[in-house]
């Protein structure tokens, strides 16, 4: 199969990450440009679950675009925060359930694929998106979870240039946490009440 679409996506996703890595709005171009590819390339590989995710990537994409550009909810761009500690709880929680949602989902649709993988790496890439939005700097402990995740799922499906794009997320992740945290306008976990 010809991996063209995915080796350009992966070239994108590499953009993306250093613009994320320095809170840099335009990555949300790279994220819409990148999960539009990815829509394609994980609908013909049957991970129906990351098919619907790229879809979801796309609309939050333009969500996060115009929160970060300071259209949506106010009239600057917000800073880097602390995400509040009341928060870690029932955003755990929303994600186990999530993901049992949608493995059972995705099973009952006879995915064959991967679905507890599909389903998992689903889960934890919405409640990092939703961090990343808010721009908490504490997203990127999502992507330290997801990345192996789903540079395994990938390479146990032989697509090659997505998994060497997440085993290179896997490791920047960790200078990610560093740097948010450093710009975050807040270290205390507790004093971020929003």
């Amino acid at each position: 199969m010809d991996n063209t679409l995915e080796i350009i996506a992966a070239a994108i996703g590499i953009a993306y990450l250093v613009l994320q890595y320095k809170a840099n709005v335009w990555m949300w171009v790279c994220s819409l440009v990148m999960s539009a590819m990815y829509v394609v390339i994980n609908f013909n590989h049957g991970l129906y679950a990351n098919f619907v995710l790229q879809i979801i990537f796309s609309v939050m994409a333009v969500v996060g675009l115009l929160a970060w550009l300071g259209i949506v909810r106010q009239h600057t761009p917000p800073p880097i925060t602390s995400m509040p500690r009341r928060m870690i709880v029932p955003l755990v929680a929303a994600t186990l359930l999530l993901t049992v949602a949608i493995v059972a989902i995705l099973r009952l649709l006879g995915e064959g694929s991967m679905p507890y993988f599909d389903g998992l790496t689903m889960a934890i890439n919405l409640t990092g998106t939703y961090m990343l939005i808010r721009k908490y700097y504490q997203e990127w402990i999502c992507w330290m979870i997801v990345d192996p995740l789903m540079c395994v799922m990938y390479a146990m499906m032989g697509m090659w240039p997505s998994a060497v794009l997440y085993a290179i997320y896997s490791i920047v992740v960790v200078f990610g946490y560093i740097n948010w945290k450093k710009q975050s306008v807040s270290h205390d976990i507790d004093s971020n009440t929003r």
